[in-house]
């Protein structure tokens, strides 16, 4: 699974991919990022699977934050 955030100017994003087999792991640490600050969020599914979080820059930092912590203490 791969966490990516990207600045565009007044608005960031951040990108959670991976296999199908990780999604609810994926979702929990999207939820981390949620549950942190108020963005806006996207899912595709298939084979591999992409969340977006999207929103201002601090907001998407803040999560992007939250979602690392969450990521280490899962991959523990």
């Amino acid at each position: 699974m791969k966490i990516t955030y990207s600045d565009e100017g007044a608005y960031a994003r951040i990108w959670l991919t991976g296999p199908f087999w990780q999604l609810a792991k994926a979702r929990r640490i999207a939820d981390a990022g949620l549950d942190e600050s108020p963005v806006n969020t996207w899912e595709s599914r298939g084979l591999t699977f992409q969340i977006t979080l999207y929103g201002k820059n601090a907001y998407v930092l803040r999560a992007y934050k939250a979602m690392a912590k969450a990521m280490a203490r899962t991959t523990k």
